[in-house]
């Protein structure tokens, strides 16, 4: 059983409440569609419940930023509310002093939390209810079937708006015809499966056994937004249901955001639970943090990997006094395989066997539910945790292997007091770590890793990433016979030509 909590600072920030919620649409669904501050309030209410808080304690709502308010692209086709913070508020009967909506990425909730436990630490918040949601599968069905709605809501308090435009690509790589997240990782997938020494078939089979025990845990769980049973096989096949996104990436093996699903979690101080009579066996604390980011891919010394993840990790790990061989549970975030092997690698964990290394199941067979994913893998890992001594880590990843966060809970409160939460957190800065320079006029280099990007499940662009005299250079082609020898074998170490061709940067096999 966890230890005693009695004896920590009234100041110590924790975790009281956890709350998860999913809707899953019939095929014959109708408007009105539930919208996000709906589907929100719902897991809210379930937090709440946890917590045994009502509503109107709490004095912060930080919501985690819509898909569709991150970036033109995901716009609702039904609109949404200007203050969704509010909105919440409003359907939970909550009169919240501060209303915060945050960034855009992967690590927003684990990076807001750790930003409202300081702040509890301090004293300058009480109770603060975060929280998340997407209804990315309404969207999807109703402009597949030509439905319509009206989810516009207006508000006029207060909202800390924490959106900041940024960058995770360089103009040079998205010129080279990369532009969706998937052929970004396809580059690092491919430069992962050179260092294992794996052809494309053994790398399509390493991929699948490494996903299907995601696919297991999400079967099981019911906040999963379709459950379906993937075996090894299924995540490997080559059918038109796992059509190729970009070599070796298919369907089945990345993370899927057709979904409605919500998460939220109830912060608070220790001082403020004694004083409600929350029951110790209620409370989960963060014994861990670190955050940090990493140069562009293209500039990475090994693009299969992230210092920036290795130094988060180490960091985290080592304010928490652990191993990652002493957690019981992890969630390592799991948007494409590349991004689960490079976790595992840095971490230093077993290739099979040992803990699992999610407790939800993961982005593509739980649900991907945009910026939010992580608020269910805290949920998860605080109901998990509670009654034991055992510790669990919770990992995230943003932009393209680029942005990294990791957090270390338990509900044994030893360690708990040690932790100065008034003082910010530990940052891996970009600057810290080495960025190869870019070659502006290449004349002939050597692939360091490459991608075939397919359009409507056909190849169609071939891309490579390559090492010149002058430094890194990316390059592309239409070129049948190339993307073909691209697909079939490991192109790591072929020499090529470059060339323009059309305004843009080309590049041919070199003659041996």
């Amino acid at each position: 059983m966890p230890r005693n909590p009695l004896h920590l600072p009234d100041n110590t920030p924790i975790i009281i409440g956890a709350g998860q919620h999913v809707q899953r649409l019939a095929s014959d669904a109708r408007p009105p569609f539930t919208p996000p501050a709906a589907l929100a309030a719902a897991a809210a209410e379930k937090a709440l419940a946890d917590a045994r808080m009502p509503a109107g304690d709490i004095d912060t709502i930080s919501m985690i930023r819509l898909f569709s308010d991150s970036a033109p692209a995901w716009r609702s086709p039904f609109g949404g509310s200007n203050n969704l913070p509010e909105s919440v508020a409003q359907r939970l009967g909550a009169a919240p002093e501060q209303r915060i909506y945050s960034g855009s990425g992967g690590t927003e909730p684990l990076e807001r939390m750790r930003e409202m436990l300081g702040d509890i630490a301090r004293g300058e918040r009480t109770s603060v209810l975060l929280l998340g949601a997407e209804a990315i599968a309404s969207e999807r069905f109703a402009a597949r079937n030509g439905f319509s709605d009206d989810w516009n809501e207006t508000h006029d308090v207060p909202l800390d708006d924490r959106y900041r435009p940024g960058r995770f690509a360089l103009r040079e790589e998205v010129d080279s015809g990369l532009k969706m997240p998937a052929h970004f990782y396809a580059l690092i997938e491919n430069a992962q499966a050179h260092a294992m020494g794996h052809s494309p078939e053994a790398h399509r089979r390493h991929m699948a056994e490494l996903m299907a025990p995601l696919a297991a845990v999400a079967v099981d769980n019911p906040f999963t937004q379709k459950p379906t049973a993937y075996s090894a096989a299924d995540l490997a096949a080559t059918g038109d249901d796992n059509y190729p996104l970009a070599l070796p990436l298919r369907k089945r093996l990345v993370a899927q955001d057709a979904v409605n699903q919500a998460a939220a979690l109830v912060l608070t101080s220790v001082g403020n639970a004694r004083a409600k009579g929350i029951d110790p066996r209620q409370w989960v604390f963060v014994t861990g943090y670190a955050e940090g980011e990493d140069r562009f891919l293209s500039q990475r010394e090994d693009p299969g990997l992230s210092v920036a993840m290795q130094r988060v990790f180490a960091a985290a790990l080592a304010m928490a006094d652990a191993r990652a061989g002493d957690m019981h549970l992890l969630d390592l975030y799991s948007c494409f395989p590349c991004a689960v092997h490079a976790a595992r690698l840095a971490l230093e964990l077993p290739g099979q066997g040992g803990v699992p290394l999610t407790v939800t199941g993961g982005l593509p067979y739980f649900g991907g539910p945009g910026n939010n994913y992580c608020m269910h893998a805290l949920a998860e890992m605080v109901t998990q945790l509670r009654g034991s001594t055992a510790r669990g880590l919770v990992t995230a990843n943003g932009g393209l292997l680029s942005r990294h966060a990791a957090a270390i809970l338990t509900a044994d409160s030893a360690g708990a007091a040690a932790l100065d939460w008034t003082q910010g957190p530990h940052v891996v800065l970009p600057e810290s770590i080495r960025a190869l320079p870019l070659c502006a006029a290449p004349a002939s280099g050597a692939i360091v890793t490459s991608t075939v990007v397919a359009r409507r499940g056909k190849a169609d662009v071939g891309v490579v990433l390559a090492d010149t005299p002058g430094g890194r250079c990316l390059a592309s082609t239409r070129d049948a016979e190339i993307t073909r020898q691209l697909a079939q074998a490991d192109a790591c170490g072929r020499h090529i030509e470059f060339f323009e061709c059309e305004n843009k940067r080309a590049f041919r096999f070199a003659s041996a």
